[in-house]
């Protein structure tokens, strides 16, 4: 039997404001804190790669069977970027973004998610 993904995976970004300053510059507590988030939501690590910035700033890209997920840090104006996107379904992921907002604590955010529809009218095409 031949594996066919969803129609519709789902998309998460967001940046959260305010968090506090030894929290961002701590990135092996920030590693641990993706990975742990997306090992709660039942996801597949296929790799990680990671880079520090200097004079500051981290970003982890999470590499998952079901797509990637990645932080990117802002320490300058005490924020944080994350990013999941999911090909398992609408609605996936939220297991790991409410983990990640519980863990880094921040006073606010701005959150946008939305379903990806993948069109697959033009799939006998071949091409």
């Amino acid at each position: 039997m031949k594996y066919q993904s969803p129609a519709i995976g789902n998309e998460i970004s967001c940046v959260m404001h305010q968090i506090k300053n030894r929290v961002l510059k701590n990135n092996k507590k920030l590693e641990g804190i993706l990975i742990s988030g997306l090992k709660k939501d039942n996801f597949n690590i296929l790799g990680k790669i990671s880079h520090e910035f200097n004079p500051h700033g981290y970003t982890i890209t999470i590499l998952l069977s079901e797509s990637h997920a990645a932080f990117h840090t802002y320490p300058e104006y005490n924020s944080l970027f994350f990013y999941l996107y999911s090909c398992r379904g609408s609605d996936d992921g939220r297991k790991t973004y409410e983990f990640v907002k519980k863990k880094l604590k921040p006073f606010y955010e701005d959150f946008n998610e939305r379903a990806i529809i993948v069109n697959n009218k033009f799939k006998s095409l071949n091409i």
